[in-house]
């Protein structure tokens, strides 16, 4: 059954302001309550009635529903953030082990990078990285490799990993091995003595006798390296991309930490992208939505051929199915494209044209 105008399931102008809509919301969800209303229908009134609340009381969603009808909101999620739920909910998307994953390349350009990385933490494990990179529209859109210059913690080569010359550790004098040590803390009881994590070894119970001179006892240095990684078609801004592996290294062994990228995505000037659905705009002349004619449109990978019916009328909604945003969890299926048809008005006549509108007017 073909959806009734929201404006008209609420009852209210298109004019209408957000407390209007508002106000018209909580009479019919009253009105058709099933616990309050036993005809037949009433549920579906009442799910009716919270369907067009939810499109015009967000602005977002008003907005595409007032520029493309119902077709508009195809791109939203109830209660997604910009259409986005089925992305993951903001979660970082893991793009597997960095070591199988990263290649070798030059650094291409365009992009802008955000260096850093967190503390280190005495359980000797390595910090994750955070890195950022801006996509056009049309990279995002097809995905594939891009070069990334990063700066990180790796293993010092010259000592192994160790920290120390000769490779050896001794003892730690203050924990005898143990890691930890007695610490006196003052507290609303008083001095207490607890067993925290040894200050002068970290608490991994050994302590260097000669220190590396390359890393300085540290067993790691600062490298910077040019990487590929690999994102897929259809990202989206603000997406986050999980490279297990490829953070900073941990110490004594520790495990290293992970890579993050964050993508940033430029709008496009042709296309809107809601959710895995894309939304545009073609201009046809009057003499092609009154005759009918086949025109070329443009989507995200290819042009297309869209046929329009004879007396096509200005504002009418041309879904091109399947020809949107690829989905993540199948590349080869997409979403799919929506074109809102305007219809050229010539402003200046010759006079043979003036005649034949003339005639037709007669």
């Amino acid at each position: 059954m073909e959806k009734r105008d929201y404006y008209e399931v609420l009852g209210v102008d298109k004019k209408a302001s957000a407390s209007e809509i508002k106000k018209a919301y909580r009479k019919l969800v009253k009105k058709y309550h099933p616990d309050v209303n036993k005809e037949a229908d009433a549920e579906d009134k009442f799910k009716e009635v919270q369907e067009a609340y939810e499109v015009l009381s967000d602005d977002s969603k008003r907005s595409a529903y007032d520029q493309f009808g119902h077709a508009g909101t195809a791109g939203f999620n109830p209660g997604g953030a910009g259409g986005y739920t089925d992305f993951g909910g903001g979660a970082p998307f893991d793009m597997g082990d960095i070591f199988s994953t990263f290649f070798g390349g030059n650094m291409g350009g365009g992009f802008g990078f955000d260096f850093g990385g967190g503390s280190r933490g005495v359980d000797n494990s390595g910090s994750d990285i955070r890195y950022r990179i801006r996509l056009s529209f049309d990279e995002a859109m097809k995905g594939g490799d891009f070069n990334v210059k990063v700066r990180r913690e790796d293993r010092c080569e010259k000592c192994g990993g160790s920290g120390s010359k000769s490779g050896k550790k001794k003892e730690c004098p203050v924990c005898k091995g143990s890691g930890q040590s007695q610490q006196v803390r003052n507290t609303i009881f008083g001095q207490v003595a607890v067993m925290a994590v040894c200050q002068n070894c970290g608490g991994t119970g050994s302590v260097i006798d000669d220190p590396c001179g390359e890393c300085h006892g540290s067993g790691v240095k600062d490298v910077e390296e040019e990487i590929t990684i690999k994102i897929p078609a259809g990202a989206y801004d603000g997406m986050v991309l999980r490279f297990g592996g490829g953070g900073n290294v941990g110490r004594n062994g520790g495990v290293v930490g992970d890579l993050y990228v964050e993508i940033g995505v430029d709008s496009s000037p042709r296309f809107e992208r809601r959710g895995n659905n894309i939304y545009s705009e073609i201009d046809i002349s009057v003499y092609t939505a009154v005759l009918g004619d086949v025109v070329n449109v443009e989507t995200i990978f290819e042009d297309v051929k869209l046929k329009i019916p004879k007396g096509t009328q200005p504002g009418t909604i041309f879904k091109l199915k399947g020809k949107g945003v690829p989905l993540f969890n199948s590349p080869k299926d997409r979403g799919d494209h929506y074109v809102r048809v305007n219809i050229e008005i010539p402003t200046k006549l010759s006079k043979q044209e003036k005649e034949l509108w003339e005639e037709l007017k007669g």
